[in-house]
């Protein structure tokens, strides 16, 4: 019996596919940092600094308007500060695995589509500077910037294929990464748009 379910649910699925994509996507983070703390004598304007990011992954196209993507992403997640006295500046990169859905809501006779996507993003820190005034900190074993960040995405792409085997895609995508649990009273969260 659960051989002929399996086989079934493999007949169904292998009928509603009708194509994959092996993608890479390259673009920016201009991202701002939301940092609060129970110490009243950190109270510092974060300004938003822009990274890379990178993501190379795999989608599978459902029923000509939906899709599933699972990826790698590679994310700069940066930000700076200054006051009368002192410079401050943060530069992270974070690596995660993340899983989508998207939904056509345009495409014409040439192909040209517009897809609205969502996606989950779980990511830790692989490196960490800070920089006070010209001197350099390793910040990756801070407990704000360590551990697992559940970053929810929604955004909007343009994809025009050039041919049967490459596609031009312009997209653009707001996020915020955050922690749920939090080991001391700073919190850490990441707000970016990415192009």
């Amino acid at each position: 019996m659960k051989t002929k379910l399996l086989l079934f649910n493999l007949l169904v699925l292998s009928q509603l596919a009708s194509a994959q994509e092996i993608f890479f996507k390259a673009g920016k983070n201009l991202t701002s940092y939301s940092y609060s703390s129970s110490s009243e004598n950190q109270i510092l304007k974060l300004k938003s600094k822009i990274g890379a990011n990178y993501e190379i992954g795999y989608q599978e196209n459902f029923k000509e308007k939906f899709s599933y993507q699972a990826s790698v992403t590679l994310n700069q997640f940066n930000s700076f500060s200054t006051n009368e006295v002192q410079t401050y500046s943060w530069n992270t990169t974070y690596i995660g695995l993340k899983n989508g859905i998207g939904y056509v809501l345009f495409k014409n006779q040439k192909n040209l589509s517009v897809e609205l996507k969502g996606a989950v993003n779980l990511a830790t820190i692989i490196d960490g500077k800070e920089e006070i005034n010209g001197v350099i900190y390793d910040i990756k074993k801070l407990p704000e910037f360590k551990g697992l960040f559940f970053q929810p995405s929604i955004g909007l792409d343009l994809k025009y294929p050039i041919n049967d085997n490459c596609i031009v895609n312009l997209g653009y995508t707001f996020s915020n990464a955050f922690k749920f649990s939090h080991p001391t009273d700073e919190k850490l969260a990441f707000i970016t748009n990415q192009i």
